[in-house]
């Protein structure tokens, strides 16, 4: 697969709430990840009102900006706002990095 391929992959199956099978699908073994998203560190409890802009291809490299309301077990509601960036090389997702964007926790 190319860079758009991949990309459009793994936003459809971002989009149809499928993430672990985008990791398991997409990510190399060999994924660098350089900064952790703020999902990565909680335990997500549910989400709602997810909001996944269109992809910008460039390259070897694809992003989004994800902005999504959750419920987080260890701290209550959070509003989720990150760009995420990808780099693809031979049809798989080898780096990875998240900008956070003011996301704000509310405890419950």
């Amino acid at each position: 697969m190319n860079t758009r391929e991949v990309a459009d992959k793994f936003i459809q199956l971002w989009r149809e709430g499928k993430n672990d099978d985008a990791i398991k699908a997409l990510y190399s073994a060999k994924t660098i990840n350089q900064t952790r998203g703020f999902l990565y560190s909680r335990k997500m409890e549910q989400n709602s009102d997810t909001e996944i802009s269109e992809l910008l291809v460039v390259g070897e490299y694809f992003c989004l900006r994800l902005k999504m309301n959750v419920i987080l077990k260890d701290i209550g509601t959070s509003i989720l706002n990150e760009s995420w960036v990808f780099e693809v090389k031979e049809g798989k997702i080898v780096y990875e990095r998240f900008f956070n964007y003011n996301t704000k926790a509310v405890l419950v």
